[in-house]
């Protein structure tokens, strides 16, 4: 009885200990939940509300509210759509491209023979740290009429002609900006997979007979699934959310976002140019939501993909 009864107190004290350990937790998190809230999480759904309505900052006062119109009339806009379709094509282009490319960057940079690597993983590195409005301008002088690059492909055929006024071409400037600067990033990544590899296994692989072809279908691809899926959610999602480089390709020489013809409006631009140009904010704040469940869909379905396989 007695030892049952000194048992109580000890219960009492470790509960009232484990009280002021979760007390003390949310005082600390207190700052951030509040800034977060604030800055965050009323933003959303203030972002939400008025979507269902016709608002613009300038006149908050005349707001109404229109239920789902604004939804329905999104899902009608020829804009949008052609602004979904361009953003849906730079993923089903651009993402793969990055992937694979990043993917081959990466084995020749984990190749114990190679020298400099600290060299080389810093130069595939640099684009992706450098300012995408900087890499876009940079590229678009590039691109231009009479430019180095356009000057060395009229050898080839192709006409020589500004890539960010014409149709035909801007929207594969946007391509390539985007690879370009995205495949250093996600070599990083693989090479980190790469590098969590065991060595015997591969030499293992090679004392059977097969061939750095075999070796890379066989072994390295299957084992850097999990790697694979990282880089593919982070490329798909930069991508959908792609913004700064189709908008300076677009705006260069003071041209309308997403020009010539809409060839390079994406989802955000759109979106952009509805809330700050337009002053469209309901309207603008419908297609935040619609771009974020497309988002969220798509990465549920990589998501059941993966882990199907």
């Amino acid at each position: 009885m007695r030892a049952i009864s000194s048992e109580k107190p000890l219960r009492s004290s470790l509960k009232k200990s484990r009280r002021r350990e979760i007390a003390t937790g949310y005082i600390l998190l207190a700052p951030f939940l509040a800034i977060a809230g604030m800055f965050i999480l009323y933003p959303i759904l203030y972002s939400f509300t008025i979507s269902f309505r016709e608002f613009s900052f300038l006149d908050p006062a005349g707001a109404r509210w229109i239920g789902l119109s604004n939804y329905t009339d999104l899902l009608r806009d020829e804009r949008f759509l052609t602004a979904m379709k361009n953003t849906v094509m730079l993923v089903l282009i651009a993402v793969p491209c990055q992937t694979v490319i990043a993917l081959l960057l990466a084995n020749v940079l984990n190749s114990p023979r190679l020298r400099f690597k600290g060299f080389f993983r810093t130069l595939y590195f640099l684009p992706y740290v450098t300012s995408p409005i900087a890499v876009g301008a940079v590229m678009v002088n590039l691109f231009r009429r009479d430019g180095p690059v356009t000057s060395i492909l009229s050898t080839f055929g192709f006409p020589n002609v500004s890539w960010h006024s014409s149709g035909d071409y801007a929207f594969w400037l946007v391509v390539f900006i985007i690879v370009w600067t995205q495949i250093g990033f996600y070599t990083v990544i693989y090479l980190g997979g790469l590098q969590s590899i065991s060595r015997d296994i591969y030499e293992a692989a090679a004392i059977d007979g097969a061939n750095k072809f075999q070796i890379l279908l066989r072994i390295t691809v299957p084992l850097l699934k999990p790697t694979s899926f990282l880089v593919l959610v982070m490329g798909i999602l930069a991508t959908l959310q792609i913004f700064e480089q189709p908008f300076v390709v677009s705006t260069t020489g003071g041209a309308l976002p997403g020009s010539p013809g809409d060839s390079t409006l994406t989802m955000v631009m759109y979106l952009y140019t509805l809330a700050f140009r337009y002053f469209e904010m309901g309207y603008a704040s419908a297609a935040a939501f619609i771009i974020f469940a497309i988002i969220f869909t798509m990465t549920l379905i990589q998501f059941a993909f993966f882990r199907n396989k």
